[in-house]
């Protein structure tokens, strides 16, 4: 890989980043639109939501613009000798184990640490307002997304590289 697929590849990493920010932002916003009567505090996380999500598609769709602009352009025999696939599944761990520590962890125990609480002291956990069980589902959603990077960084790393597979029969005949 030369340096510019390098830092395209990890442009597309950290788009996936920002859509769980944006995402993030916008739960943030119908939280507080459950809990708040004054409509003008609600508008700004979605429209946070909305630059994390533009960002996000700049970086996905355009990582290798990106690339070339970060990265003085260089010849093609100044290759990084890094197997692209193994770096990327090494990312994609990483990425994923980020999203858990900093994304999912504390919502998740926060809101299992208040449904405890409100468990003890005798409620049903159904009568909590809904800006808790929003946060909750948030943290869970982000949990869900990376232990799905971390278990599944093969997957995402053969999608990421965009690399065209020989049909099932091709292979067969160039392996006979």
């Amino acid at each position: 890989m030369t340096p510019q697929q390098i830092v395209g590849t990890a442009s597309r990493l950290f788009a996936i980043w920002l859509l769980i920010t944006a995402f993030q932002a916008v739960a943030i916003g119908g939280a507080l639109k459950a809990g708040s009567s004054d409509p003008s505090a609600v508008w700004v996380p979605y429209l946070m939501g909305g630059f994390y999500l533009l960002a996000g598609l700049l970086c996905w769709f355009f990582p290798m613009v990106i690339a070339h602009k970060l990265v003085p352009r260089t010849k093609y025999d100044d290759v990084l000798r890094v197997p692209a696939q193994q770096a990327l599944v090494v990312a994609c761990v990483v990425l994923g184990l980020l999203v858990i520590a900093f994304k999912a962890l504390a919502p998740v125990m926060g809101y299992l640490s208040v449904c405890a609480l409100w468990i003890g002291s005798g409620q049903p956990v159904s009568t909590m307002d809904a800006g808790r069980h929003i946060d909750g589902f948030i943290g869970f959603a982000q949990l869900a997304l990376g232990l799905f990077l971390v278990l599944k960084a093969q997957v995402v790393a053969k999608r990421l590289l965009d690399e065209p597979q020989a049909p099932e029969h091709e292979l067969r005949s160039e392996v006979s």
